[in-house]
């Protein structure tokens, strides 16, 4: 495709809650002619069996009607497990009273759009949503390229070890017997900068998530743990490819381990 051309839009599974059939209605159908495919429920219990069923990339809620809690239901998508807890989330709402986007924010929605809208702001909405929860990549490019700059193989090998023992130390006790939340908060700050340190940007964020959760800090464990381990395999591979593209830098120190760049 060549840059003059628009990019293909993103086709989605939306979940679409709102209680009010008449507005369920017009939302459904502006996505579906938007190409993505929607499972439109009223309330948020069949919410959250969608949820257990189906892969949900988009979530588009109401913020009221009828009795429905739409921040009440934003805190129980965000009280979920990563991934699902950092889907998209779009609210929809008739009339914006006061303090009221200030109240979706903080319930944990990502844009509120006021009714009547057009498919062409329902797209930018959810566009926009999808680029505010995009996760960051596991590695650092430019960290990495520093760290290359500064480091030979052998070196930058040492280096990654060496953090790596951070999140080895501070995570498996807690794995093994849980702690308290400041046991968390620490742990969490630690295994931030260490990972900050070798440009292991995903790892890093869900660090400094957990840190900041420290209350509910097991939650957060597990969604780390996955990370540090995606960051390692991930630091090994860079290693290689730019062991195998840089012959120069390839040879620049000798390889620990055994290894063969």
């Amino acid at each position: 495709m060549s840059e003059s051309e628009p990019e293909a839009p993103v086709r989605l599974q939306v979940l679409l809650v709102d209680p009010m059939a008449s507005s369920r209605v017009v939302t459904l159908t502006m996505l579906e002619e938007l190409g993505h495919m929607v499972f439109p429920v009223s309330d948020w219990d069949t919410a959250e069996d969608i949820l257990l069923r189906e892969d949900v990339e988009a979530v588009m809620l109401a913020f009221t009607g009828d009795g429905f809690d739409g921040p009440d239901a934003a805190g129980r998508l965000r009280d979920r497990l990563p991934p699902q807890a950092d889907l998209p989330l779009v609210g929809t709402t008739d009339g914006l009273r006061r303090g009221e986007e200030d109240e979706a924010m903080e319930a944990g929605f990502d844009i509120l759009l006021v009714r009547p809208f057009t498919p062409e702001e329902l797209a930018a909405a959810l566009a926009q949503a999808r680029k505010m929860r995009t996760p960051p990549p596991v590695l650092d490019a430019e960290v990495r390229a520093s760290l290359r700059k500064d480091h030979g193989p052998a070196a930058l090998e040492a280096l990654e070890d060496a953090a790596m023992e951070v999140p080895s130390g501070r995570l498996v006790p807690l794995f093994r017997d849980g702690g308290k939340a400041e046991d968390y908060a620490a742990a969490g700050a630690a295994v931030a900068e260490a990972m900050d340190r070798i440009g292991a940007i995903a790892a890093a964020a869900a660090a400094r998530r957990m840190a900041e959760n420290a209350e509910e800090g097991r939650r957060f464990l597990f969604p780390l743990l996955s990370a540090v381990v995606a960051a390692r395999v991930a630091l090994r591979k860079d290693r290689f490819s730019a062991a195998a593209a840089d012959p120069i830098w390839a040879a620049s120190d000798t390889p620990s381990s055994g290894e063969s760049p």
